[in-house]
Formats: structure tokens, C-alpha cells, sequence
């Protein structure tokens, strides 16, 4: 591959010159400059942006962790920290579960992160801020202080969730977590439980999950199989209730006896039949909100934190008194 040095040859110009003309630098003309890029082109150069790094301490790169790249959830914040990136020059990368991804931080690879996975260690984290990375997560974890935190408002999802099966009082509330590790589904948890307190609630179920569909039919089919024929579930997420919608209509289960919520309002949701009741906030925004946070400290702005607001959507799966 063809490097500056083969280039300034052909055009018999300085690699100085080679150099500006590249970054397109006003030092030279638009007539070398366009000269110069046609050679590069025909010799295929390609930026050493290790290189240019170094230089620069800078790449314009925001590195974006996740868990996996399976589901709904992720493209639409996803979407929302890559085109709020976009308007301020930065490039978004995807990384899934990788400890080499995660050495683009301390290696300066990456100009920040947003972090959602939960099994990128927070030991990592707080040595990478400490070191001056800049870090968003959106999941608890980490010293507060050294990194921003995006989070949802779980408290009052889960709340209002509850209360409005809390009407159906002469129906067990089941409650389906997500995966052990999700931040998102031990808050749930958490609240759900207080807020089952709170109305003096003790006729409830907990089946563990792992926010899939497929996970949401492993459930659907345990509370066939402890015979519940009616029942009031929050799902903690709305790929689990489609699971479930699933595995009901395909054992004929008369769901108007069944009185359900998830969490997330995802597209598919209006569409079930019956729709379902969600807990509506936007994925979008919270990328576009991360996005911001990361910005903020990039340009010598100070750690925050901020929470996405929810609310309770009502549709027919809970519209029945």
C-alpha cells in the first residue's frame, strides 16, 4: 500500500505538502491539493489513523459497547447516539463483548464511550476515566464522579406498571425479570416489589427471564404449567409479552382473562392483538441524550447525570375493569 512518501515522488512535492493537501489545509493551492488527492487516489492510499492519532491525540471516533446485537432494543438508541454524533463530525463504532474492543479506550482509539453492556467491567472503567477517557453509560456501575450516567426512569415505569394492575385485585401479579446482570431488570424488580408493598400486594410470582421472545415463551409456558387460567403480568420488557402473546394463542388461552404490561413501548407492541400497554419513553432519545453527555465532556464539560422520563401507555391488554 502507498504511503505519503510514494506520493509526494509522483507529484514531486514535499510530504509537508502532501500532508496538507490531504487534510485539505488552505497552505496549499486548490490546484496542488487537487493533484495530490487524484494521485493518492490512484495509488489507493489510505489514512494510517493509528498514526494520525498519535499526531492528533484525537480521532473523532465514539466507541459504542453493547452486549449482543440481537432484538429491537438496540437500533433505535443506536440510531439516536449515531445521528446526534454525526452532526458534530464524530463517527460511531459498534462493539459487541469483545476485551479487545475494549482496549480502544486507554489506547486512544476512540475519542469516548457509551457503554450499555453490562459485562464490560467497571473495574476497566473507572482506571480508563481515571486516566481522562471520557465515558457515558447508560447502565448503573462505576464510580459517580468519574463517568455520566443516561438512565431511564424505572422507578416511576415500574410504579405506575403496578399500579395499574394493582385494580385487578383478585389476580396473582407475575412479574418476568430479565437477565440477572441487566441493571434495568434489578431496578424493575426493586420497585415492582415496593411499589407490591406499598398497596399491600402479597399475591405475586416472579419468573426469571432473559428479555427474548423465546425467553417470554419458556415463561408463558411455566404459568401454563402451574395452571394459572387468568393473571395480572408486568413483563420487563415487551419482547418477553410478545413470547408470551405467542405461546397463549398457540394453547388457546382466552387473554382477556390476562391483564398485561411490558416496558419499552416497542413498535410491534400497538399491533398485538389485544395491543399492548407499555412503558412508554423514547430509545431514541436517550441515544441522542448520551450522545450529548459525551459531547459535553469531550468539550471540557463537567461528569452529569440524567434520567429518560417514562410513562405509562394504555392499550386493551389492561383496558378491561
Amino acid at each position: 500500500m502507498a504511503g505519503i512518501r510514494e506520493i509526494a515522488k509522483r507529484a514531486k512535492v514535499s510530504i509537508s505538502t502532501v500532508s496538507y493537501a490531504l487534510n485539505g489545509s488552505d497552505k496549499v493551492s486548490k490546484k496542488t491539493r487537487d493533484r495530490v488527492i487524484k494521485i493518492a487516489d490512484d495509488l489507493n492510499y489510505t489514512p494510517n489513523l493509528a498514526g494520525q492519532t498519535l499526531k492528533k491525540q484525537k480521532t473523532n471516533i465514539i466507541g459504542v459497547y453493547v452486549s449482543d446485537f440481537g432484538g429491537y432494543f438496540y437500533s433505535h438508541i443506536i440510531d439516536g447516539i449515531s445521528k446526534k454524533l454525526k452532526e458534530f463530525g464524530y463517527e460511531t463504532i459498534i462493539c459487541s463483548g469483545g476485551k479487545k474492543a475494549r482496549l480502544f479506550l486507554p489506547q486512544k482509539l476512540v475519542d469516548g464511550a457509551i457503554i450499555i453492556d453490562p459485562r464490560f467491567p467497571d473495574d476497566d472503567i473507572e482506571k480508563y476515566a481515571m486516566q481522562g477517557r471520557r465515558i457515558v453509560l447508560l447502565r448503573a456501575g462505576a464510580s459517580k464522579g468519574l463517568v455520566s450516567h443516561v438512565l431511564v426512569d424505572n422507578k416511576k415505569g415500574s410504579y405506575s406498571a403496578i399500579d395499574r394492575l394493582s385494580i385487578f385485585k383478585k389476580q396473582t401479579i407475575i412479574l418476568v425479570t430479565g437477565p440477572s446482570d441487566s441493571f434495568d431488570s434489578q431496578q424493575r424488580l426493586q420497585f415492582s416489589l415496593e411499589r407490591l408493598a406499598h398497596h399491600n400486594i402479597l399475591n405475586y410470582r416472579i419468573f426469571k427471564s432473559d428479555f427474548t421472545i423465546d425467553g417470554g415463551k419458556s415463561v408463558a409456558q411455566e404459568i401454563l404449567k402451574n395452571g394459572f387460567k387468568q393473571a395480572s403480568i408486568f413483563s420487563f420488557n415487551d419482547e418477553m409479552a410478545i413470547g408470551i402473546y405467542d405461546i397463549f394463542k398457540q394453547n388457546h388461552v382466552d387473554l382477556s382473562e390476562f391483564n398485561i404490561v411490558g416496558f419499552d413501548n416497542d413498535e410491534i407492541s400497538s399491533y398485538l392483538v389485544p395491543s399492548l400497554s407499555s412503558i412508554n419513553y423514547s430509545k431514541h432519545h436517550w441515544g441522542q441524550v448520551a450522545a450529548e453527555s459525551l459531547l459535553e465532556m469531550i468539550n471540557g464539560g463537567k461528569v452529569s447525570d440524567k434520567i429518560i422520563n417514562t410513562e405509562f401507555l394504555e392499550r386493551a391488554s389492561t383496558s378491561k375493569e
